[in-house]
């Protein structure tokens, strides 16, 4: 006998008898870049209108000499096509892996909406020419499907003049928390991206087409959940500031409280720990070293206030700046750590003055992925209590800001758009943060569950499948949906009735990140509609059912994303019909997967599913009795060694009748078994005995008789 599964795999039993069947405050948060000593800088202090904090932010003027050209990492590159009417010039592009250009995938705002990507693109150009030039104009164009997309993006005179032998950089960058020029694509991604460069005086733009993919480096989510209390949820999006930290967030903390807050219950936000984030453990993305390190920059004294003019910000952040943080190296990220971890460099700033922890107060010290590396604060170049991260490629040891700027994207953690989710309990639609970042859009911030397990899932994440049987129309999709944010999809639906009650049985498998949809409950018209949405969105149909509901005719079905082995499928066909064209199906190459039937007034329906699949042979008896059933078994597998992949049951009148199919070859079956005609409590305890054996279900088919449910199992390994 095989070796048992590592993981146990069990049912939680029918449920066929007796079964009866949870003030708003918006605080947003924003930092800036670091003070770095080494460039000279320009420093302003903003007010914005978006929220009710501001922000303190740098930005830089610095022009590269072409003296220096030999120790900056630039590999310029030439126009394919140049002619007099373009000048002469040399463009380096970032964020590139690979020679392609990558951008920051995000999931949608839910999980049922289309993913979604922001496209930022640095150029460095140096000109090349003995005059001055001037960049006007800058176009990008894409495809989406057969569409062009052009988005063109004007620079006022004068904006970005270049002398000779000077570089100067140029990026479809934003102010904080606006969409700016940076590119948002709804999924399909395009695979890529034309860029032309239009100088004022030469007619021809300099043009270059660069591949597009997503960035693929991932990290663990900073914090963890059990740092957070009961409807508290971090809060954030990917809609930091320009430059260097386009794709930098800046994360506070959101709680229920008859509506979302950051701040804590009854306090006005004036001083710094009325913040929920504040205090709240930062813990590692990854191993790594720290090449940096602060310790004891003062907290800025308290939030700003929201109801002061200008002049107010201008001279209290000057004053913050002086005399708290401006002395200090890096000082603009407050309390912070630069750590290393491979060839990436992530940025966790503006902590609380003390709370670094004492071991990583040296550089060189080893930091272990998930330990607790300070507590989130307000010091630095900080409007407010928060928590900035950011990544950049490691450049050298004595300049962690030295690198390239990339997508920060994580592979732990759940998030969904803040306008989806109106309560905790309204919305089960999270997303899974694989490989991902957070989704954003001006004035759209979403909400973090950091955990590894989805916030709705209520069983084990590790089991090799979870069956449900026997379950009651009216709690079906709730069992449903405690199941799947497990990372678990169903294989298997089974509708059936008894005693004119309808009922399911369903089967899942860990999902490994496959993209499916299912449906239940459906008319023929609106299964065809889903049908055909899901064909077209590149969805294949893998398991339909048909089943009898209050006397109508309903369905099932399951499909998961990507291509198959190519097949057919019908539904709702009298079994005339089906039997006249099954020699056209076979012809074809067809074999048959699903063959689910139902008997209304005097006809019998069929509903099939067909692929282009190696069995070595198959039968298919779409009508047996009981009794002929068990003749076919005998005659099919134990005289001829078939399979038994596939049972349906339906009613003819009172009379249970069953639908089969058996493969000569079929995979996973070194050893399997059938059990037949069994009462729930025979199943369970069928089920459990194979299950403990290192069996999985295959098919779970209900039916009645007698006024009570009957099953049948299919089970293999």
């Amino acid at each position: 006998m095989a070796k048992k599964l590592s993981a146990k795999i069990r049912n939680l039993g029918s449920q066929t008898e007796n079964e009866a069947a949870k003030k708003v405050t918006k605080v947003e948060i924003k930092s800036s870049k670091p003070l770095r000593p080494t460039i000279k800088s320009r420093t302003s202090i903003k007010r914005f209108s978006l929220g009710t904090i501001t922000s303190i932010w740098h930005d830089s003027d610095e022009k590269i000499n072409p003296r220096n050209l030999r120790t900056i990492d630039f590999k310029f590159e030439k126009a394919p096509t140049l002619s007099a009417r373009t000048p002469k010039v040399g463009i380096s592009f970032e964020p590139m892996e690979g020679g392609d250009i990558v951008f920051h995938p995000t999931p949608g705002f839910t999980s049922q909406k289309p993913w979604r990507c922001q496209v930022s693109i640095r150029a460095y150009i140096h000109n090349q020419e003995s005059k001055k030039i001037d960049l006007n104009e800058v176009i990008f164009e894409y495809k989406i499907g057969s569409n062009v997309v052009k988005k063109t993006i004007h620079l006022p005179s004068d904006k970005l003049e270049i002398e000779p032998n000077y570089i100067q950089s140029w990026q479809n960058s934003r102010e904080y928390h606006e969409n700016g020029d940076v590119i948002f694509i709804e999924a399909p991604f395009p695979t890529s991206i034309k860029m032309s460069f239009i100088f004022e005086g030469f007619p021809t733009p300099v043009t270059f087409t660069k591949k597009l993919k997503p960035y693929t480096n991932s990290f663990a989510f900073p914090f963890d959940i059990a740092d957070f209390s009961k409807d508290e949820f971090v809060e954030g999006y990917s809609m930091h500031g320009g430059g260097d930290q386009v794709f930098a967030y800046d994360l506070g903390v959101a709680k229920y409280d008859s509506g979302w807050t950051s701040l804590v219950k009854d306090k006005d936000g004036s001083e710094n720990d009325h913040h929920l984030i504040w205090g709240k453990k930062i813990r590692a993305m990854a191993d790594g070293t720290v090449m940096h390190f602060e310790n004891n920059v003062p907290n800025n004294w308290a939030p700003f206030p929201p109801d002061k003019s200008d002049a107010f910000y201008d001279n209290l952040g000057k004053k913050q700046m002086d005399e708290l943080w401006g002395s200090f190296d890096y000082g603009g990220s407050g309390n912070h750590l630069y750590i290393r971890h491979g060839n990436l460099v992530a940025l966790y700033a503006h902590m609380i003055k003390g709370s670094v922890s004492n071991e990583f107060l040296k550089v060189g010290a080893v930091v272990k992925k998930g330990q607790v590396l300070g507590k989130a604060g307000n010091s630095g170049s900080s409007s407010g209590p928060h928590f900035h991260v950011h990544i950049k490629t490691f450049n050298k040891a004595d300049d962690p800001e030295g690198g390239k700027f990339r997508p920060l994207l994580f592979n732990t953690g759940f998030v969904i758009g803040k306008d989806e989710y109106q309560k905790p309990g309204s919305n089960i639609n999270w997303s899974k943060l694989n490989t991902l970042g957070i989704p954003g859009q001006v004035k759209k911030p979403c909400l973090i569950y950091p955990n590894v397990k989805h916030p709705y899932c209520e069983y084990p994440t590790n089991w090799g499948e979870v069956c449900r049987f026997g379950l009651p129309l009216e709690s079906y999709q709730t069992e449903f949906d405690k199941i799947w944010p497990c990372g678990y999809y169903p294989i298997w639906v089974d509708g059936y009735e008894v005693n004119g009650k309808t009922y399911f049985n369903v089967i899942f498998r860990q999902s490994n990140n496959i993209s499916w949809a299912a449906r239940h409950q459906m008319s023929g018209t609106s299964y065809q509609k889903e049908f055909d949405k899901f064909s077209q969105a590149g969805y294949r149909l893998v398991h339909v059912n048909s089943y009898l509901s209050s006397g109508k005719i309903n369905y099932a079905a399951i499909w998961v994303f990507g291509k198959g082995p190519g097949g057919l499928a019908y539904h709702g066909k009298s079994l005339k019909w089906h039997e006249d064209n099954f020699q056209i199906h076979i012809n074809q190459g067809l074999v048959p997967v699903n063959v689910s039937c139902v008997k209304s007034g005097s006809k019998t329906y069929v509903t099939a599913l067909w692929e282009k699949i190696k069995t070595g042979g198959f039968y298919l008896r779409p009508v047996m009795t009981l009794q002929s059933f068990k003749e076919a078994f005998d005659q099919y597998t134990n005289k001829e060694k078939f399979k038994l992949v596939y049972l349906d049951a339906y009613l003819s009148g009172n009379q249970p009748l069953l639908s089969g199919i058996w493969y000569k070859k079929a995979a996973n079956y070194n050893g399997w078994f059938e059990k037949h005609n069994l009462n729930s409590s025979q199943f369970q305890n069928e089920y459990n005995q194979f299950l403990d054996n290192g069996y999985l279900t295959r098919v779970i088919a209900g039916y009645e008789q007698n006024n009570q449910p009957r099953f049948e199992g299919i089970w293999s390994k």
